[in-house]
């Protein structure tokens, strides 16, 4: 008998192993997605909320989406798409069904939240822009729209998920 043919045995057995392993990982089922999250401000990020710059709240924010989303097990596969009348915060894509993410963000106010903010007119281009998305790469699978709240106060903030997005009366608005 070839001394190697045990050598060559061993090795396909460890590599049957390996892919055992692998495919037992790929099979596992997925975390439950959560809804909310919450976290405290670091002295640095006090004074950065402070300085009043949007544009780069907005980017903390679509940052912080990001990787909450992907801790769901979202893919991102795009950020700050420009269609026309449109910018679409975040492509991601869960499983078959592909998810147009509008982060909101907005310092905490007994009046209104960060999910408030999306009036009938930004529902429309939001739409719009998910349209013409779809379209230019010809996707033929599900989509839908999503919305990541970042709500900030004095010490914490708070990111709230909300999945599935319909307004009611903004098509009969004429937006």
């Amino acid at each position: 008998m070839n001394p190697d043919f045990f050598t060559r045995g061993a090795v396909m057995k460890q590599l049957t192993l390996y892919f055992k392993e692998g495919i037992g990982q790929l099979l596992k089922p997925a975390r439950p997605a959560k809804d909310t999250e919450n976290g405290v401000l670091t002295q640095a990020e006090r004074a950065f909320f402070l300085a009043k710059e949007r544009a780069a709240i907005g980017r903390w924010a679509e940052e912080l989406a990001a990787g909450f989303l992907q801790a769901q097990g979202l893919k991102i596969l795009e950020r700050n798409v420009r269609e026309r009348f449109s910018e679409l915060d975040l492509v991601a894509l869960e499983g078959k069904t592909l998810v147009f993410v509008e982060v909101r963000c907005r310092r905490k106010n007994p009046v209104m939240s960060a999910q408030d903010t999306i009036g009938p007119l930004k529902w429309r281009r939001l739409l719009r822009g998910a349209e013409l998305y779809t379209l230019r790469r010809q996707w033929r699978g599900e989509w839908r729209l999503d919305l990541v709240s970042v709500d900030v106060g004095h010490e914490r903030w708070h990111l709230r998920w909300l999945r599935y997005l319909e307004m009611e009366g903004a098509e009969d608005r004429g937006c």
